[in-house]
Parts: structure tokens; sequence; C-alpha cells
């Protein structure tokens, strides 16, 4: 029997905490043996692009992904798939919007705490919405902040976010009126935007800082310029097969020759030791995240755990 499970039951079964260790485990696993995966890739049609991406979970015995649409006419639908790796079972059918922003907030933390400096405290951010709360919560649990920075266009909502996310994290969160400004003495950024040109640049980068660039999942989107990427000491990506097809901050780089994507490090393998990560207390590191469907099945084995041990969700008969 499959376990069909809801998201009001997700959010009540996974944790930032959960979501966190998760991905973390999955990583390590990526870093030491390695994950098969297809990055995403989208089909269009009339009103609406379906988005797909799959991979395994080595440690779990887990393989699955994600499937989602995004209509026109009707929003944004998500739904994870779990099959078992020895026998094919299908173990879980998960609708994966909540579970994608914790997934996602969990994967800026692992980075982060990988990466930034140890004594880090001071969070800048450029976004305001929904993918944005879960990384400053996420990174509040890895790093002792003292204040976080958010700036956005939307001053009404970004007051909204800053009250909230201040409530929820017992961090002092304040609304800025410029990028400059929440990046400016940061320790850590966060650019976390639907932005298709940078809102990053380089001449806002200062020594030291740890950078999350996690909005961008199109080649021809970017969120940091040129410069900013080229700043950076270290760069790694969730993975050199979706940074190929997905890092819109690269693709110039890459096409001019000054970033090889093959030699860039995964967060596997900084987080398994394999790969170096900070150096110099000044150096600045950049993670580049697109998302894979590792860290999707890390956090849905949780769930289904939990699910289980809880008796919740909805147990169909369905591809025995």
């Amino acid at each position: 029997m499959a376990r069909l499970i809801r998201e009001a039951e997700v959010d009540a079964l996974l944790t930032i905490d959960d979501a966190i260790a998760a991905v973390r485990e999955v990583s390590l696993a990526q870093g030491q043996v390695g994950l098969e995966e297809l990055p995403r890739r989208r089909l269009r049609g009339s009103g609406a692009v379906l988005s797909h991406l799959y991979a395994s979970h080595p440690t779990e015995g887990l393989i699955g992904g994600k499937v989602y649409v995004v209509a026109k006419a009707g929003g944004v639908r998500f739904l994870v798939q779990v099959f078992s790796q020895e026998d094919g079972r299908l173990l879980g059918l998960i609708e994966g919007d909540r579970l994608g922003q914790l997934r996602t907030g969990a994967a800026s933390a692992v980075a982060t705490d990988a990466l930034a400096r140890p004594d880090a405290n001071v969070l800048g951010m450029i976004g305001a919405g929904y993918q944005a709360e879960t990384q400053l919560e996420a990174i509040a649990k890895v790093r002792p902040l003292t204040q976080a920075r958010v700036y956005a266009r939307n001053r009404e909502r970004l007051e909204a976010f800053c009250r909230r996310l201040g409530d929820r994290t017992g961090v002092p969160v304040h609304a800025v009126s410029s990028g400059d400004e929440a990046v400016a003495g940061a320790d850590i950024v966060v650019t976390a935007t639907a932005a298709k040109e940078p809102v990053l640049f380089g001449h806002q980068v200062e020594p030291g800082q740890h950078i999350n660039a996690m909005g961008s999942n199109r080649l021809h989107d970017r969120e940091l310029d040129g410069p900013a990427v080229l700043r950076a000491a270290v760069v790694v990506v969730d993975s050199r097969a979706t940074a190929k097809a997905e890092a819109g901050d690269l693709s110039p780089l890459v096409a001019r020759g000054e970033i090889d994507p093959e030699e860039l490090a995964n967060l596997g393998e900084v987080v398994a030791g394999k790969r170096p990560g900070r150096r110099h207390r000044d150096d600045v590191t950049l993670f580049l995240s697109q998302g894979i469907a590792a860290w999707d099945l890390a956090a849905a084995a949780v769930v289904l755990r939990r699910a289980a041990e809880r008796g919740i969700g909805q147990e169909v008969d369905l591809l025995p």
C-alpha cells in the first residue's frame, strides 16, 4: 500500500530541523557514494508548463522525484513520488509545495554551515517571498544570527515578512530600502527572488561573505552578475548536471570560458570533506542552488516514516 500525504499533513510531520538533517544526510551520501539524477525538464502546453526532476537516495533505498504544473489559470501544484529501489513498490505520493519550501531552506542551511565563517551572525537578504521564509528560518538554525536585514520591492509585503519571521525565529529582522543596505556588512547573503536580471553585483560583495543564490533555475535568468560570481574563491553547486542545465548565473561565464562547470564542487563533496570549502577568513564563498530531487526524497523519507508511525495519511492500493 502507498501512503497519500496532503499539504497540511506535511506541515504537521516535517519541521525545518528535520529538513536540515535530511538534506545533510543525502548530501553526505552524494559526496561519499554519489547520486543518480535527472535534472529538471520542462514541457510546455498551451496553458501550462509541466516540470519534473528525479533522483535516487542511496542510504534510504529510495528512488523517485517531483512533478509540478504551473498553469496560467490555476496556480502551481506539486507531487512527490517515492518508490522502493529494492522492489519498485510505490511507497508514497506527497503533495510537495510545503515540502519543497522546507527542503530548499534546508539546503541553504547545510551550505551555510559548510561554507560561512563560524562566527557569521548578520544575514542580508534580497527577496521576501514564499521561499525566502525558510531561507531565514533555516540559516538561523546553523548560525547565531544577531540580525537580518531584508530588501524587497513591495514594501507592504516586506514589512509583513519581517514581522512574521522576527516572531518566528526570535531574530531581529529589519526591512531596509535597498539591496545595498541589505548586503553591506552582512556575513551571509541570500538572494531569493524571481528576478530575470541580476540583483546582486560584484561591487556589493565584501570579503568574507558567504552567498546563497537560490532564486534562479533557468539558463536565461540571473540573480548575480558575472563579477559577483567571479568574486567567489569557492563556488559550490547542488549538482554539476543541474548547474549545467539551469544555472543562469553561470551560463555567460561558461560561454566565455571563464568558468568550467565540470570543475565546480557539489554540495555533497564539500559536506563529505572531499572538496575544500572556505580556506581563509576573507574568502567569498558562493552556493548556487537550482534544487535537486534528492532533497525532495530525503524530506519525503522523513514524512513517510513519521506518517506510518502516527497513522497519518491515506493508504491507497495503487501500484502494489
